[in-house]
């Protein structure tokens, strides 16, 4: 039986003090999740906001509250109810106003729902300081920001929300930091009745996510989903299905994040059938992503997630993942799939998903480049996790590889049926099926050219010998791309047949070119710019 430590046991201070101050190269050291948890349970009397000097009153991260500030019960109980409070002060909002609710630890008996609020920011006194308690609310969320400009969400913590922490639903400028979602109850023993997303910003442009703490999730720990101009950073996700995932979104930035103990740590998706079809421009780089291997018990997409995956690309294009440090996941570190790996009935796709599929969605993955990353003692499974991928990597662990020998399971594992099938003009009739909006964006079923391919480069090996018995560091190859080769189809030339091609990562015939890099995400929020061109342009991993 898995024991996970709560929350309370932690630290939370001192969890968030890693993700901001403790991040630096390739992102920590790669030590298990129990030495990590060990590590942030200690007493942090340098946690967040304790170096900050005040003029007046502030909050634990050091955010300074104004004199003109509007408190709301600020001489409540411990274990009051501020449903009442909270919908009072919440309601018609004076632009720009500074709502601060008390410290202590409450019960919220209601969803609190904020609509159309201008330049506002909600705060408490730290994400351990003001905990919000929503067990006792209907099947909603805990917080619902409905429209909006330029709005803040911080130093609070939101608690066992029945559907999700925090959302933010067609916001321009949202800015949730140092704040927590929490749920208790272990995913493994019995958490899929946990709430599903912890801060959940969706629809939304100028997104801007840092110093926040995610665990128990059973979706999505940290999400940000159809929204463009997105900087995720500095934020600890634990123990959720998944720990940061971007969905259906354009010109984002995930760095300077540890994503640990969750079923995958971080994910880029396009999904089909959202009301924004498709994403790109996705970096993901400084972030230490291991030990990823709670089991999936999530519904809906997430399930589709491998248990034991550091990062996940899953049926999009345009992602760029550098200098992240990748250790410990039991399945696979990196993972790239088209959408036939979860649908592989080519022939129902226009029937299925030809709404979507006009709107650009596209089940393909395109311009994938993966460089400069550090790999340690991952896809150690043995027999493989269950999910998506068991049969491939019993695949590569057997003599059944193209080697003809058992192989080591590749750390990087590229599906590409995908691919084969476009080359081999299979899927040519989609390109019937796409508008004209996302022709003009490139979405098409052509040959891939190089500047749609897979590309991996320069990624370092740290493994240890005495850990795997060799120090191999292996990419694997699941379908072959070369349309015009026999064996890559069965008999009769019909359909494609797996070889499970492996390759030494430093050897990388299978993967090997290179593309141009990704320009950065920049988010504008009250006038002020952020992001690696902006208020981090000094930041080391900015400059890599």
């Amino acid at each position: 039986m898995k024991i996970h430590t709560p929350l309370m046991k932690l630290g939370l201070a001192s969890a968030i003090a890693i993700a901001a101050f403790g991040m630096t190269g390739c992102g920590g050291d790669s030590s298990s999740s129990k030495n990590k948890s060990e590590s942030m349970s200690a007493d942090s009397s340098a946690g967040i906001g304790a170096i900050v000097e005040c003029v007046s009153s502030c909050t634990r991260s050091g955010f300074e509250l104004p004199a003109d500030a509007i408190y709301v019960s600020p001489d409540e109980v411990d274990g009051a109810d501020l449903k009442n409070a909270l919908i009072t002060a919440l309601t018609d909002i004076p632009d720009n106003a500074v709502i601060v609710l008390p410290k202590g630890s409450f019960t919220v008996s209601s969803s609190i729902t904020v609509t159309d609020a201008t330049g506002v920011t909600i705060t408490g006194h730290g994400m351990t300081e003001t905990k919000l308690d929503f067990s006792s609310a209907p099947e909603d969320d805990g917080f619902k920001f409905a429209g909006g400009t330029d709005i803040t969400i911080r130093d609070l913590g939101v608690y066992e929300a029945p559907k999700n922490a925090i959302k933010a639903d067609g916001v321009n400028g949202i800015h949730i930091t140092y704040t927590a979602a929490v749920w208790e109850t272990d995913l493994e023993e019995g958490g899929s009745n946990n709430g599903a997303y912890g801060l959940y910003p969706v629809s939304s442009q100028n997104v801007l996510m840092d110093y926040n703490y995610s665990v128990g999730s059973a979706d999505a720990g940290i999400y940000v989903g159809q929204s463009n101009n997105i900087v995720v950073r500095n934020n600890v996700a634990e123990h959720n299905v998944a720990g940061i995932e971007i969905e259906n979104s354009n010109s984002a930035d995930v760095y300077n994040n540890i994503a640990f103990d969750n079923a995958a740590g971080i994910l880029s998706f396009d999904l089909p059938g959202l009301p924004q079809a498709y994403g790109g421009g996705v970096r993901i780089f400084s972030n230490n992503t291991y030990d990823n291997n709670t089991t999936n018990v999530g519904a809906g997409a997430v399930s589709l997630a491998p248990s034991g995956t550091g990062i996940l690309i899953f049926a999009t294009s345009d992602v760029e993942i550098y200098n992240n440090k990748i250790s410990d996941n039991d399945t696979a570190g990196i993972e790239i799939a088209s959408y036939f790996l979860a649908d592989d009935n080519v022939e129902n796709y226009a029937a299925n998903y030809g709404a979507t599929m006009a709107n650009g969605w596209s089940p393909l993955i395109k311009n994938i480049n993966i460089h400069d990353n550090t790999f340690k003692d991952n896809s150690l499974a043995s027999p493989p996790k269950e999910g998506l991928l068991q049969g491939i990597i019993a695949g590569f662990q057997s003599a059944g590889n193209a080697t003809g020998s058992e192989q080591t399971a590749p750390a990087v594992i590229y599906g590409a049926i995908g691919e084969l099938l476009s080359n081999a003009g299979k899927l040519a009739g989609f390109n019937q099926i796409v508008g004209a909006d996302a022709k003009a964006d490139g979405v098409n079923y052509d040959v891939y050219s190089a500047a749609d391919l897979i590309c991996l480069q320069d990624n370092i090996n740290e493994n240890n010998k005495n850990t795997l018995g060799s120090n191999d560091l292996n990419v694997g190859l699941v379908y072959g791309t070369d349309a015009s080769e026999p064996s890559n189809w069965n008999a009769d030339l019909t359909a494609p047949t797996p070889t499970l091609r492996i390759d030494l990562m430093e050897n990388n015939t299978l993967l090997d070119c290179t593309h141009d890099r990704l320009a950065p995400a920049v988010v504008t929020i009250k006038g002020k710019v952020y992001g690696c061109t902006a208020d981090d342009a000094k930041l080391a991993a900015c400059k890599l």
